[in-house]
């Protein structure tokens, strides 16, 4: 059970998000929605003004209670839409970078299908094989939850849409809960149970996915 509810000013902008659930959460929206500062704040990189955040009954963050978890003790999965891997660093060595038994990131390399690339160079590798790169960083540390923010969104259609069943798929095998950000209903619909729709800082519409999509208020861009 994932609980949020968070207020959050940034100059002009103003977020206030307020949602629980117990699947996977797609967060919804056109561009400057609040859709990613909501995915920061529950993963410790962005601190709310006020509220709270929990996660599986562990608190994250609580104003009245100065509770605020630093990113590491959270132990959240997040995947940034450009993956954000190291070029500096092979495959193997990218896998590590959050813990050091070796086995252990290659037995996670074969789940990933990336088994022999080891030393392979992150430029060397294709979008799918950086997709699958990034995940195995991310799933290798065992975190209690998996953070989504449009990881898709660099990629040409093609790849796109290939990439999400092998998302969907992935996600399915680790059984652990996620939170999407996207702007993409096609996207949401495949990797979501609920999709909360944002507009303005705010939570407009959260429905199971069926009813969102088939009774759409939000307008793709």
């Amino acid at each position: 059970m994932i609980k949020v509810n968070i207020k959050k000013r940034l100059g002009d902008f103003h977020l206030h998000v307020q949602f629980e659930t117990n699947g996977n959460l797609a967060l919804l929206g056109a561009s400057g929605s609040g859709k990613s500062i909501t995915l920061k704040c529950i993963a410790g990189l962005i601190t709310p003004d006020e509220g709270i955040i929990e996660v599986n009954g562990k608190v994250f963050f609580d104003s009245k209670k100065k509770i605020n978890l630093k990113p590491q003790v959270r132990k959240v999965g997040y995947l940034a839409q450009n993956y954000a891997l190291f070029e500096n660093m092979n495959v193997l060595e990218n896998v590590m970078v959050s813990i050091k038994d070796k086995q252990k990131a290659l037995d996670m390399m074969k789940l990933m299908h990336i088994e022999g690339y080891e030393t392979r160079r992150i430029k060397e590798l294709s979008g799918g094989e950086k997709q699958r790169v990034a995940l195995a960083r991310m799933l290798v540390s065992q975190p209690e939850i998996i953070l989504l923010d449009e990881p898709l969104s660099a990629l040409d259609l093609f790849l796109r849409n290939e990439l999400i069943h092998e998302l969907d798929t992935t996600l399915k095998q680790f059984n652990k809960q996620c939170i999407l950000v996207s702007h993409d209903l096609k996207e949401a619909y495949y990797l979501s149970d609920d999709i909360a729709v944002l507009n303005g800082g705010t939570i407009e519409r959260m429905d199971i996915k069926n009813q969102v999509i088939s009774n759409p208020i939000y307008k793709q861009t």
